[in-house]
């Protein structure tokens, strides 16, 4: 049995960075064991008899008898002869309480979905398999040996030289730790960025160049669990066709249509903008400047669908798309089913779209039973056209937008609605209430709380963490939780709570996981109040 223990530091999803301590060693995940060197903590793994491909092809019984029994570090054999969907299946039923190790698959290529489902360690048997198959690693490329005249890498083992400076036995040597060093790299730019929580959009980017690990991606894409984040500090780039069912746009799209109270008797339709918030980008201000608008607006881009009242929430304040102007089938398909959904939830008795190009395409095939009113003629900024659009839109009702902002975004972060004076500059916006009661954090695209809103939200026990007898500084760790509301996901806004204490902060973990883990930060503290 090794004698270790596993300390999450931080979350993208379900890919994580943390400590694994071994004996007395301190490892950093994800990590690399190095079998061309002492590697360590493998030797006193129980690998077991069976590996866990075989779970498909032999008997239930006989695979149990011979699994892996590690205890403290889950082993993942043979993954190379599955299939995307056996792979998958793998992953969504392993324990995630514990380090996962995906013994002898890594290559530079499926290192980053490695990582993204979770994958703490990982080693070089194929890396030094591939060297002495005379296979060199060039980031994406596999390059044969024997065509090279010299080593086109810098490192410190090919520094460049030239094939014939080595023996047989010494360049595959030399290949074997260069790719090895091409691995350590991977992982090194994986950790960077699940620190800035932007792994997903650069395994889109590395599955293109395998058919199998596009595969694996879209039917991982079908399942979902408590460690995606709703609300990140990253961008989101959406340059894939992968990026229609990630989770950041999967649940925005759902739970957007689930709170979403149109009150206007008329709908504006408006295009997308590369600044975000749209509010503040220069297509959106000359359009306010000239046109007195005080309805409800849905914003249309690809793959969202925005109605302006969620515009500061993730991932809409924080995304980037392909701009054309055309349009494929698929994102008119797409979008217009989402376009429809929203309208359908309002009352309205008009509807106007602002749009042209490719945007009037999604509104005619998603609204093609409305009698919409196209009132753009020349351009969306042309006199003609914004003339227009002040004759179909003015003089409809008074609709308080900030108002109604912190309505929609506090339902769609709490579920209750937080009521109060709007104050501040947009899109710094905060709510008051004979005090302050919350806030719009652009950085992670939610809302901030303070005390009133904190102490409505435990009375109603949302989003709660139960923590032990004692005064938080910066970090509660996951030993000082007792219970937490299973809702809770990485990076929510959190109440935590003693007998004598109460505070707002950010979480770590999800809700599960903090009442499951003995170790590792569960809540990083933001502010705190005496009970």
């Amino acid at each position: 049995m090794v004698n270790c223990m596993f300390y999450l530091e931080k979350r993208d999803g379900i890919a994580r960075i943390g400590k694994l301590k071994y004996k007395n060693i301190v490892f950093e995940t994800p990590y690399l064991i190095n079998y061309l060197d002492e590697p360590s903590i493998a030797r006193e793994l129980d690998f077991g008899r069976a590996a866990t491909a075989t779970k498909y092809v032999i008997p239930e019984y006989l695979y149990e008898d011979l699994k892996s029994k590690s205890d403290e570090i889950n082993l993942v054999t043979g993954l190379s002869t599955l299939s995307p969907h056996q792979v998958v299946d793998i992953f969504n039923q392993i324990e995630r309480n514990k380090p996962i190790y995906a013994v002898g698959v890594a290559d530079p290529l499926n290192l980053p979905i490695l990582i993204y489902m979770g994958v703490d360690i990982v080693d070089n048997i194929l890396a030094i398999k591939k060297a002495y198959d005379g296979i060199y690693f060039l980031g994406e490329l596999e390059l044969d040996v024997g065509e090279l005249e010299k080593l086109p890498c810098s490192c410190k083992y090919c520094r460049n030289s030239s094939t014939k400076d080595f023996t047989e036995n010494e360049l595959f040597e030399v290949v074997a730790r260069h790719n090895t060093e091409m691995l350590l790299l991977e992982i090194e730019k994986c950790k960077r960025l699940i620190e800035r929580e932007e792994l997903r959009n650069y395994v889109e980017s590395k599955i293109k160049f395998q058919p199998i690990l596009t595969s694996t991606l879209r039917l991982l894409d079908k399942g979902e669990c408590s460690y995606f984040q709703r609300f990140k500090k990253s961008k989101c780039i959406f340059s894939a066709i992968e990026s229609f069912s990630r989770f950041e746009v999967k649940y925005f799209l759902r739970r957007t249509l689930e709170v979403y109270e149109p009150k206007t008797r008329l709908l504006l339709i408006l295009p997308c903008t590369a600044k975000k918030p749209y509010l503040t980008s220069r297509t959106h201000r000359i359009i306010r400047s000239r046109v007195w608008i005080n309805v409800n607006e849905i914003i249309v881009s690809s793959p969202l669908v925005v109605p302006r009242e969620f515009e500061l929430l993730y991932p809409a304040i924080n995304y980037d798309t392909p701009v054309t102007g055309d349009w494929t089938d698929e994102e008119i398909r797409f979008v217009s089913k989402w376009l429809r959904k929203f309208v359908e939830k309002g009352d309205f008795e008009k509807v106007v779209a602002h749009v042209s190009g490719g945007y009037r395409k999604v509104i005619e095939f998603g609204l093609r039973d409305y009698e919409v009113v196209f009132t753009c003629e020349d351009g969306i900024l042309s006199d003609s056209s914004l003339n227009k659009l002040k004759k179909e839109i003015e003089g409809y009702e008074r609709y308080d937008l900030y108002e109604e902002m912190f309505k929609h975004m506090s339902r769609y972060q709490f579920g209750i609605e937080f009521e109060g004076q709007v104050r501040g500059k947009y899109p710094n916006l905060d709510l008051f209430n004979g005090g302050r009661v919350a806030r719009s954090d652009l950085r992670y695209g939610m809302l901030d709380v303070y005390e009133i809103a904190a102490r409505e939200l435990l009375s109603n026990r949302l989003y709660w963490v139960q923590i032990g007898e004692f005064e938080p500084k910066n970090k509660i760790f996951a030993s000082g939780v007792i219970n937490a509301d299973e809702k809770i996901r990485p990076n929510d806004l959190v109440i935590f709570y003693s007998s004598t204490i109460m505070g707002v902060g950010l979480a770590v973990m999800s809700g599960k996981e903090m009442v499951e883990s003995e170790k590792g930060v569960a809540v990083r503290v933001k502010r705190k109040w005496p009970v």
